[in-house]
């Protein structure tokens, strides 16, 4: 579904990115991980088209995007959910959902889609009326991903989506992203929390330093001995 090759980019002088290469299947959860500062989030703004690509290809289902503007992006299929949240803090829930409908012309199916999703989170639904600042944390997290989903993607990124939040809150994001992909969206995990996103993800990539040193299985990544010992302490 997305094939990225020898992907670089810079921020003006400085280079993030060195020949990014990774590809995600229709309908499997895929990993990237990596310390803080190791080009994560530049790499999923540059997919997205929010960051120009200095070298090589993005191709989603075929067709090359990397010279494409953002919100064509989107209306291809992909869409992203930034770090840190990113609600509009002053809408009520009913409207960030609604403003994640926005490629979306058929008001019956946006309705239907809403509708789903608040079976699906029955708490957002109750508060489909409160101001999204007044969410938790947790449930602006659910509010992101449910915003996202109004758009009906084939393809979701979710970048550092466990950031800031409590273990079992984390826990039930994790097991959220697991039942949108069984619903048949295909998912790119951008995550620090290893451990977590191996254990739900089918493969995942290690980006340290702009560049892919390690892919594998999740199971092979998790017994890794650079893994276990960089980034789970054993």
């Amino acid at each position: 579904m997305l094939e990225v090759k020898n992907l670089s980019a810079s921020y003006g002088m400085v280079q993030i990115l060195w020949d990014v290469s990774f590809n995600i299947k229709e309908k499997e959860i895929v990993s990237i991980i990596g310390p803080n500062g190791a080009g994560k989030t530049t790499l999923v703004k540059t997919i997205m088209g929010l960051l120009p690509a200095k070298n090589g290809t993005i191709q989603f289902k075929g067709e090359n995007i990397e010279k494409l503007p953002t919100h064509e992006i989107v209306k291809k299929g992909i869409t992203m959910i930034p770090e840190g949240r990113e609600i509009f803090p002053k809408m009520t829930v009913e409207e960030n959902l609604q403003l994640g409908a926005y490629t979306i012309k058929d008001k019956t199916k946006i309705k239907d889609t809403k509708e789903k999703l608040y079976q699906i989170f029955p708490v957002l639904k109750k508060k489909q009326n409160a101001l999204a600042q007044n969410l938790s944390g947790g449930e602006q997290q659910m509010l992101v991903i449910c915003r996202s989903l109004m758009s009906n993607p084939q393809l979701l990124i979710l970048d550092e989506p466990s950031l800031g939040l409590a273990p079992i809150i984390v826990e039930k994001v994790l097991d959220t992203i697991t039942k949108i992909n069984e619903d048949g969206v295909t998912i790119l995990l951008v995550e620090q929390n290893i451990r977590d996103s191996l254990n739900v993800a089918n493969r995942g990539y290690v980006l340290e330093k702009g560049k892919i040193i390690l892919e594998g299985e999740s199971r092979e990544l998790l017994s890794n001995d650079h893994i276990k010992e960089v980034y789970l302490g054993l």
